[in-house]
């Protein structure tokens, strides 16, 4: 890197130090990037010795919510989606793209969470947050060695974070885990034999948030 892209890297992060905001009621937006440990199992009365598969992989994350205030606490509700990028899940070092050896996600293409969120102001711009609600993951789930099938898990997902005031509006960090065994559409084989496949991850996310 030479000397002049840094020193426009260090002018940069001095203006935004330096021209922290607090954060405002009413609607917010934002997006970043995070990274997330899922596995994923048959399910319940497993036929097939409770195989299963994991995976690690980056995402896109967008978000909107809307901010309520009362004194130095704030809530309001909030959705968050998360999109994949190169999901695939292994079982014992072999993926679904050389042979799906159990009935169980071989890759995720989103969650979509919709929670609460609660938290409080801390001090110089800070805030500590905690999150509740339901969410959805869309993926595809491995029908036979050779073959996948489109499938929906719902469930709960909480979670945890700091934010601060930076710029025109809030760097957020947080720690969510997201627990769906409950299959809306359920990955079905061409014979008409269909599953439940159990889905469960837990996601380290850092967002930058700006309100409307």
């Amino acid at each position: 890197m030479n000397n002049s892209i840094k020193s426009i890297l260090l002018s940069t992060i001095t203006i935004l130090s330096a021209t922290t905001a607090t954060a405002d009621p009413g609607y917010y937006y934002g997006g970043g990037l995070s990274f997330s440990r899922a596995n994923s199992l048959e399910g319940l009365a497993p036929l097939f010795g409770n195989l299963e598969s994991s995976e690690t992989s980056p995402a896109l994350g967008l978000t909107i919510g809307y901010r309520f205030e009362n004194a130095t606490a704030f809530y309001g509700p909030e959705a968050d989606i998360d999109i994949f990028l190169g999901s695939g899940f292994e079982y014992a070092n072999r993926s679904c793209s050389t042979g799906a050896s159990g009935p169980y996600y071989c890759s995720r293409d989103a969650v979509i969470r919709l929670r609460g969120i609660y938290g409080q102001s801390l001090s110089n711009g800070l805030e500590w947050f905690g999150s509740g609600g339901i969410g959805i993951m869309v993926g595809d789930g491995a029908t036979s060695s050779t073959a996948t099938d489109r499938g929906v898990n719902a469930g709960f997902t909480v979670g945890a974070g700091l934010q601060k005031s930076l710029g025109r509006g809030m760097l957020r960090g947080e720690l969510i885990y997201d627990r769906f065994d409950t299959s809306l559409t359920k990955p079905t084989s061409l014979k008409g034999t269909e599953y439940e496949p159990d889905y469960e991850a837990t996601t380290v996310k850092v967002s930058y948030i700006i309100s409307f």
